[in-house]
């Protein structure tokens, strides 16, 4: 799985609203609304602007902001006696249909040795589920995506804990009755072992949480966003001049611009902006349009006395200055060492952008200054400073702050780019990955919830520390320990046949026993037990439990998301097919 995939897909929707409001209030051409209110869009009239005059963003605004959803039905299989024979006769159809379709393609994700899809959905061990997901604005074919399912209302499944999800394909739909639903093109696919809530106030999770999980990063993109300015005002002139002007920018084989109407420009984002699409979609918006001479080094002036306004929209600004390119690094080098923080800041996140490494040095101070109130942006800045040794070591040092939320960020942008420091290992087939990374400081065991199914192990020689007592919600796993216990005592039981293992041992070492609860259930002929195929939410639930009661010295950090929203189903969102799909 990779990290850079899973950062991006989490973050996409924030970024683009985020990036291109900074370019100014950008709405969608059928929305009278914005698509949110941030401090730059509130910054006042962006009309007097030096970073919004003469730019792209002065005369067009972008199509295709919207997320948009995609659904399907499928099977969650793996699930013993808890599933259900039970599927609606117009969903039976369909589904048989497209599991026919899938198979004979090779497109399956769980092997099910040629088994009929009449065969499967008649199986006590399945369940029939609608799938769901949201495709974020600017996303790009194999971007991946969290995809939620839940048993269809009615059919007499009891749980979906410890299931897989089928492939399936999910396509745009419009709902046209609280019932009906018309479904469109295929946009991405689905499949992979479904999460439920692993917490829970009460314990066990409710019925209808039973009924209902995730599959992180389950989705799979299968085509491009459709983006397009759309000009204020129709001209073909102007629409020629900004498709000159973006691909003179963004120099590529394909073209970035394409002026295929006086009302509109089609964008390509560029493979190298794949994993940064908002950025790519704020800056295109921009660019300058003049080319007088002498206009890039005037303008440039005028940002930087722009900039030092504490009511400047300062991201804007930033973004302005990279989009006049390294001619503007002379004027941005006397702003890094700025005594007003957001001056030094914004400047250096420009000069970054523009590879001055003097840029990266201002950045890694605003990192390590611990009352720098832009330090963990700083951080994500210095992440995505790809190839420099100062953004590496600083990130790595940063593993040792005081700060807990410094060192999960400092993690999560050492494993963006691929750093050695972190050192990563599959747990089971596909069940989720751990990471271990070296710190001094105090121990954190960071939580996944989103994009990946993923666990890290922040700090050094973490093991579990007795007395012990852990139950799953669900009763697969008991782990004990006394206090003078020399090791720990694991039983597993299968849900669905009520069987019991015998005593496991396990040492108190962390990593172990994660393997150990993670791995695929496999015997040696000698007995000894290598993995108990556990399910990550199963893992998280124990290492949460573990956290709270203090049976690791170490701080148990879930992902900042909310986790209600996660296993739950998207809100209501999207346009049809005809006006958002790639063309």
């Amino acid at each position: 799985m990779s990290t850079r995939t899973d950062r991006t897909t989490r973050c996409m929707l924030f970024v683009v609203a985020t990036t291109l409001l900074a370019v100014g209030c950008i709405m969608d051409r059928d929305s009278p609304k914005k698509l949110a209110l941030g401090v730059d869009a509130m910054a006042g009239d962006l009309s007097r602007s030096a970073a919004f005059r003469d730019t792209i963003g002065s005369l067009t605004t972008f199509e295709g902001l919207r997320t948009m959803r995609v659904r399907g039905y499928s099977l969650v299989v793996g699930l013993g006696n808890l599933g259900s024979r039970d599927c609606p006769r117009n969903v039976y159809e369909r589904l048989v249909t497209r599991m026919y379709k899938l198979r004979d393609a090779g497109g399956s994700i769980v092997s099910e040795k040629k088994r009929s899809p009449e065969s499967m959905i008649d199986d006590i061990g399945t369940a029939v589920v609608v799938v769901e997901g949201e495709i974020p604005p600017g996303a790009m074919k194999g971007t991946r995506l969290d995809v939620t399912v839940k048993a269809l209302p009615g059919t007499q499944t009891k749980s979906l804990r410890g299931g897989r999800l089928y492939a399936t394909e999910l396509e745009i739909y419009r709902k046209v009755s609280p019932t009906v639903a018309l479904p469109g093109k295929t946009l991405a696919y689905a499949g992979g072992p479904v999460l439920l809530n692993p917490f829970s106030d009460s314990g066990a999770p409710t019925p209808s949480r039973r009924l209902e999980g995730v599959v992180i990063g389950g989705g799979l993109l299968q085509e491009d966003r459709r983006l397009r300015l759309v000009l204020n005002e129709a001209s073909y002139q102007v629409a020629r001049q900004i498709e000159h002007c973006v691909n003179a920018h963004f120099p590529a084989k394909r073209k970035v611009a394409d002026a295929i109407s006086p009302s509109l420009v089609k964008i390509h984002v560029p493979r190298e902006f794949h994993d940064d699409t908002g950025h790519f979609l704020g800056l295109v918006r921009a660019l300058f349009l003049s080319r007088d001479p002498g206009f890039q080094g005037a303008r440039a002036r005028a940002l930087a006395d722009e900039i030092l306004s504490p009511t400047a929209p300062h991201a804007l600004i930033s973004t302005a200055f990279e989009a006049l390119g390294r001619d503007a690094l002379p004027v941005l080098e006397t702003l890094y060492g700025h005594p007003k923080d957001y001056v030094g800041f914004f400047a250096a996140v420009s000069g970054l952008r523009l590879g001055d490494h003097l840029a990266t040095d201002a950045m890694k101070g605003h990192a390590e200054d611990s009352t720098c109130k832009y330090r963990l942006r700083a951080i994500e800045a210095l992440a995505s400073a790809h190839g420099s040794a100062i953004a590496a070591r600083c990130l790595r040092k940063l593993l040792d702050d005081s700060d807990a939320r410094v060192r999960v960020a400092a993690y999560e942008g050492l494993a963006a780019r691929n750093d050695p420091v972190v050192q990563s290992a599959a747990i089971g087939a596909d069940n989720f990955v751990l990471d271990r990374v070296p710190s001094t400081a105090p121990s954190i065991v960071y939580l996944k919830r989103s994009g990946e199914r993923r666990i890290a192990l922040i700090g050094d020689n973490l093991r579990c520390l007795p007395p012990v007592f852990y139950r799953s919600p669900d009763g697969s796993v008991t782990i004990t320990a006394q206090a003078d216990d020399e090791t720990l005592t694991l039983l597993r039981r299968v849900v669905t046949s009520g069987a019991v293992s015998p005593p496991i041992d396990s040492s108190f070492d962390l990593p172990s026993l994660i393997h150990l609860l993670g791995s695929e259930a496999i015997v040696t002929p000698a007995g000894k037990v290598l993995g108990l195929g556990l399910d990550y939410g199963t893992v998280m639930s124990a290492l949460h439990h573990f956290g709270t009661d203090k049976n690791i010295a170490a701080t148990v950090m879930l992902e900042q998301s909310d986790l209600s929203d996660l296993l739950g189903l998207p809100r209501p969102a999207g346009r049809p097919e005809s006006e958002l799909v790639s063309r």
